[in-house]
């Protein structure tokens, strides 16, 4: 009877976690619908899968919204070259105009970060911010050779002339010099020389400055008519935040831990589920952590084998 009541107990625990997990978009699309809005979205830390699907889920909502804009207030060192092209490729195509806000102060638009600012039909900064410093390098921030380096660079390079093409002659020529000489820059100097469109210090104020604006989407030209928008905050869900968690390798190790020993567990005294299940969702989710991370896999193999010895 009581391992009856335990497996239920567990079983409406899980249930209700995955109730919460999938109610999250739900909630975020249950807002405001009328039109008359600015989604405003905050991504914080190195590119990941979770935030490019967050980014995604974003721009389908303000579609969905009728939104006439979407707010992507971001502070990234950067991040891999792939993500950073689906992350563009999703900007470039949204209906919905995009602005890309480096926010708030202190934060950076390095590395990927510059190419992403670039990608928003209206790049924007906070006081005290920098951008740029985009020069191709390893996984694990190491440099590489000679011939990747160079393809890296002119593809990032080709991209960033496109991007900019709009731009100063200058601005594009700084744009060119973050990723060929690794420059980098102060919102201040990044207005002046063009590089970026507006320096706001909070989204209201970014808002109040876009009104009368013109951009460039894939429907053509348009006027920002931004007077009277309402800001909708979209935030990540739950399984996005779980997501995002798993890029701190602290967390993996964790994971990694206490997922083989829960897995040693059951093996040692077989029958009890809940160790065994305790251990693979563990190892599953850092298994997808350390698919994000720079991983060492000589270490990984020693780390797992002195577990089984121990």
């Amino acid at each position: 009877m009581k391992r009856k009541f335990l497996h239920l107990l567990n079983v409406s625990i899980l249930l209700i976690i995955l109730s919460i997990s999938l109610s999250q978009p739900v909630f975020a699309y249950s807002s405001l619908k009328n039109g008359n809005q600015a989604i405003v979205m905050t991504a914080s830390g190195p590119l990941t899968p979770a935030m490019l699907q967050y980014l995604t889920r974003g721009l389908n909502y303000a579609e969905l919204q009728g939104a006439k804009l979407v707010i992507f207030q971001l502070n990234t060192p950067g991040g891999e070259i792939e993500l950073l092209t689906r992350m563009v490729t999703a900007i470039r195509g949204s209906h919905i105009p995009v602005v890309i806000y480096i926010a708030p102060r202190g934060s950076m638009a390095g590395s990927a970060g510059t190419v992403i600012t670039l990608a928003g039909h209206v790049a924007a900064m906070a006081p005290e911010t920098a951008i740029g410093a985009a020069s191709p390098v390893g996984s694990q921030g190491e440099d590489i050779g000679q011939t990747m380096e160079t393809k890296a660079k002119e593809i990032l390079r080709a991209t960033v002339r496109s991007l900019a093409e709009r731009r100063s002659p200058e601005a594009i020529a700084l744009a060119e010099d973050t990723i060929q000489n690794a420059r980098a820059v102060s919102s201040a100097e990044a207005l002046k020389i063009g590089l970026i469109d507006f320096i706001a210090d909070d989204t209201s104020d970014l808002i109040t400055q876009l009104d009368g604006f013109q951009v460039h989407t894939v429907d053509g030209d348009l006027v920002l008519s931004t007077k009277d928008l309402v800001q909708v905050p979209l935030n990540s869900s739950l399984i996005e935040q779980l997501l995002q968690m798993l890029t701190n390798p602290n967390i993996v190790f964790l994971l990694l831990s206490v997922g083989v020993q829960a897995i040693l567990i059951e093996l040692s005294s077989p029958g009890g589920w809940v160790a065994g299940f305790i251990g693979a969702v563990c190892l599953a989710l850092a298994t997808y952590g350390l698919g994000i991370l720079p991983v060492n896999w000589f270490g990984i193999v020693f780390l797992l084998l002195s577990f089984i010895q121990f």
